[in-house]
């Protein structure tokens, strides 16, 4: 399983997605398995997010839905 942490960029990747979101880690708060992210869409939108289940984000990564990007 992928762990997490700030300054971490990851899209969406799963198979027919054709336009990925990316993503970028801003606070992770294992304590309560939460994270703050920037959703960065393909035409320049940008906004942050408080999303409540690090755990599932985590083993997103192992399922395909999510993958690393290149620094």
């Amino acid at each position: 399983m992928k762990e997490l942490k700030e300054g971490d960029t990851f899209q969406q990747a799963w198979k027919g997605c054709t336009h990925p979101m990316w993503f970028k880690v801003l606070s992770i708060d294992r304590l309560n398995n939460s994270l703050r992210v920037e959703c960065h869409s393909n035409n320049g939108y940008v906004h942050e997010e408080e999303w409540d289940d690090l755990d599932t984000t985590e083993v997103a990564f192992s399922i395909g839905e999510y993958k690393m990007m290149e620094e």
